[in-house]
């Protein structure tokens, strides 16, 4: 539930304004939604090589699609929201950033509301190979 303002100690403590959270949240969401169109093509290509055309494979490549679809449709009711919710709602993040499991993930969402930067969310963060 969003804070009420209190003013600038709230700012101090940690309380950011709610819209500027839900449009980093959008903003990442739409780099996943970017991610997944962008590995359609080659997982597709990937698929038919190994000639896993039949069905059961093309149902799992359509479902990478609607994944990316509601990715998408997700971004853009959260980014919709960010522009509904009043400036005068603060929420203290810290919380929630602390259960990020994902590092450079929680270090983007803490730093869009404290003036920081975006990257594209494919580009940044550990590769870990699996071998």
């Amino acid at each position: 539930m969003p804070l009420p303002p209190k003013g600038a100690a709230d700012e101090e403590a940690g309380a950011d304004p709610m819209a500027e959270t839900l449009r980093a949240l959008a903003h990442e969401l739409g780099d996943l939604a970017r991610l997944g169109d962008r590995l359609q093509g080659p997982i597709s290509e990937a698929l038919l090589a190994a000639g896993a055309a039949d069905g059961a494979r093309m149902k799992e490549f359509q479902a990478i699609d609607l994944l990316v679809q509601r990715l998408h449709g997700v971004c853009v009711f959260v980014d919709a929201l960010s522009d509904l919710a009043p400036q005068s709602w603060r929420l203290d993040c810290r919380p929630a950033l602390d259960k990020v499991p994902l590092t450079d993930l929680a270090r983007r969402l803490a730093r869009s509301h404290h003036g920081g930067v975006h990257g594209d969310a494919d580009l940044e963060g550990d590769l870990e190979l699996f071998g």
